[in-house]
């Protein structure tokens, strides 16, 4: 029996061998799991408008009709209700899974493109509970759960190499993210003056600080950071620390604790409901309620001995890179549409149990 095929419409302005999933459904194929094609329609409509998206849907399809389609953050999309039937004609009626890593609601509402595939997925995964899942399964004709997000294999020239001893570091801490407070985006983005607040908090402590993303002002500002650059620079620090915008949804955070988490360094980051199957401060993270604690966490950590800091975060790299990746998250989503291994039980058996009641 053929494995089964999987058109992968990613919502990245360009298709790379480093757009977010390919490395995953990379390793897949290569295990004889699946075969994988993709194309990115946002791109496609940029070259040439809505037919080029039908064209190179046309042209990824072209070898084997696909069975399942994963549909990667549908918001990017040109399509409206009447495209996605069409392109759905034109693939057979495959089955429909999307996955959706933008956290919603308040200000900021679904757009149409979304909703038109929601009203046809046989199966959304969304990164955030509580209301994220009401307003979803509101709108969504399939099931929708909780997926969280991962370590991005395959993105990172350091992630298969364990991180150099923390002594040697340029920074004592780092901390990742855009102020959006400075772009006057605070009412849009929840959570921005709470980072803005830790940010201050770090500057208070007195230790080598480097404040990366855009929109920060002062000695400790960095500028932006390239995504690809996240993992080296945690690792030229003695540890890292984060706060997330949407972290009030349970089960809410960014691909940024992973990341950190994957460099082998120890993490801060925002804790709360719907995260506690992730590893503790045995192993290197360390989750807190408010950005005071957080950097109290901190200048108690800044007194620890290097050694046991890099022992800790070794644990918890670890962690990650078995436990926590894109790899797992695919495994995870297309277990009921395709035959593949099921991710480690821990933590995916919590997981699965902790959605059904993240409402």
């Amino acid at each position: 029996m053929s494995p089964p095929v999987v058109l992968h419409l990613s919502n990245e302005p360009k298709l790379t061998p480093c757009s977010g999933f390919v490395g995953a459904f990379r390793r897949l194929q290569a295990d004889g799991r699946l075969r994988h094609t993709a194309t990115a329609p946002r791109a496609d409509m940029a070259r040439g408008g809505r037919e080029a998206v039908f064209t190179a849907v046309k042209r990824a399809i072209a070898d084997a009709v696909p069975d399942v389609v994963l549909v990667q953050c549908p918001q990017g999309y040109p399509f409206g209700h009447d495209d996605v039937d069409r392109l759905l004609r034109l693939l057979g009626g495959p089955r429909v899974v999307c996955w959706e890593g933008d956290a919603w609601g308040g200000n900021k509402r679904l757009p149409q493109s979304t909703l038109a595939w929601l009203h046809r997925a046989d199966a959304v995964f969304t990164v955030a509970g509580g209301a994220q899942l009401t307003m979803l399964r509101a709108a969504a004709r399939g099931t929708v759960h909780y997926v969280p997000n991962t370590f991005p294999l395959d993105l990172f020239p350091e992630q298969d190499r364990p991180a150099p001893p923390g002594d040697g570091a340029h920074f004592d801490v780092v901390t990742i993210g855009n102020n959006m407070v400075r772009a006057g985006l605070v009412q849009r983005v929840p959570g921005a003056w709470d980072r803005t607040r830790l940010v201050r908090g770090l500057r208070r402590l007195g230790c080598r600080l480097g404040v990366f993303g855009a929109g920060w002002r002062g000695p400790h500002a960095c500028g932006p950071l390239p995504f690809k650059d996240q993992l080296a620079v945690v690792q030229d620090a003695r540890l890292s620390v984060g706060w997330n915008h949407y972290g009030h949804y349970p089960g809410s955070f960014s691909n940024r604790l992973p990341i950190c988490a994957a460099a082998g360094r120890v993490h801060v980051g925002q804790g709360g409901s719907g995260r506690e199957w992730l590893p503790g401060p045995q192993d290197g993270l360390h989750l807190v309620l408010t950005p005071a604690e957080a950097v109290a966490r901190v200048r108690d950590l800044l007194t620890v001995k290097q050694e046991e800091l890099d022992q800790a975060g070794q644990r918890l790299r670890h962690w990650i890179h078995t436990r926590l990746t894109d790899v797992q998250s695919l495994q995870f989503m297309l277990g009921g549409f395709a035959p593949m291994p099921r991710p480690p039980d821990d933590p995916w058996l919590k997981i699965a149990a902790w959605e059904s009641g993240a409402e």
